[in-house]
């Protein structure tokens, strides 16, 4: 693992579920944890869905190994959040490769 590569951070969001006083389940997005990071842009392009055009960006974030994340967390990188489509750790280098989709909402 370069160390010196992680210049950038982002914010772990993860989906805490609660119930309320009623029985109902509620879920919050919560702020877990600030991770250093590296950034790499995988790109974008324009695609339709329903009826309506999006622009996908996809980034590829690369942290440390021991960092824990989740496929169902998200990530918040300049006040935009990402979904976490892929994690790929690599033991060798001591790193996680992550690569996340821009949310559109």
């Amino acid at each position: 693992m370069k160390a010196g590569i992680l210049k950038e951070t982002f914010e772990i969001w993860w989906n805490k579920e609660s119930v309320t006083e009623f029985g109902n389940k509620q879920s919050n997005w919560e702020k877990l944890n600030t991770v250093r990071c590296a950034v790499k842009n995988n790109g974008g392009g324009r695609t339709i869905e329903n009826n309506e055009i999006v622009y996908p960006y996809t980034k590829e974030f690369i942290v440390r190994h021991y960092i824990n994340i989740a496929e169902t967390m998200r990530i918040k990188y300049n006040n935009k959040f990402y979904r976490v489509i892929s994690i790929e750790p690599n033991k060798y280098y001591n790193d996680k490769i992550i690569i996340a989709e821009q949310i559109n909402d």
